[in-house]
């Protein structure tokens, strides 16, 4: 009997000790984005998705949006950057994104695996080759690799580290 309330004693401490609950936010580092960006081959991009993009046709509407501060129109986003470029996200074709010069050239473009955390990315030149690759684990974090698997760069917020952890680059959202 003694034996038996010391286990109704223990199954009964047991039951009220408070409950942990556990999330599982999974943490990245270079190498397990690394596998995770290199998972599974790149899709080319065929020439007809590109090819009307080679030119901004509303370069100048846009760069005057741009210059009064107008990011968000009913169609697409608008993004500035320090250098003079900028670039374009349409609302219907959100999983890529068209980076033009100042006069409305295409520099380069990007296309995501998924609008959900974490997405592939690829980075494409406008002849369709590959300029680099990341894995954006979330709004605030991301990782580029070359195409050969280097790591080039490991965005935390606003900036910018190599693969040693350096801060090479920061970057702020002009309006």
């Amino acid at each position: 009997m003694k034996h038996f309330l010391s286990i109704i004693f223990v199954f009964c401490i047991t039951l009220s000790a408070p409950a942990q609950i556990i999330t599982g936010e999974v943490e990245y580092n270079a190498e397990t984005a690394g596998i995770q960006t290199f998972s599974k081959p790149v899709e080319k991009i065929s020439f007809d998705k590109i090819r009307n993009k080679f030119y901004d046709s509303e370069n100048i509407e846009n760069l005057n949006y741009l210059f009064q501060g107008i990011t968000e129109l009913k169609d697409r986003k608008l993004a500035k950057f320090s250098d003079g470029s900028y670039g374009i996200q349409y609302y219907d074709d959100p999983m890529f994104s068209w980076y033009y010069s100042s006069n409305g050239k295409l520099i380069n473009f990007t296309q995501k695996d998924s609008l959900n955390y974490p997405c592939r990315t690829t980075k494409f030149k406008p002849d369709g080759s590959i300029t680099n690759l990341g894995y954006r684990v979330s709004d605030k974090e991301s990782f580029i690799f070359s195409p050969n698997g280097k790591l080039l760069a490991h965005w935390l917020g606003n900036e910018c580290f190599d693969e040693n952890n350096n801060l090479i680059m920061t970057r702020k959202i002009l309006n």
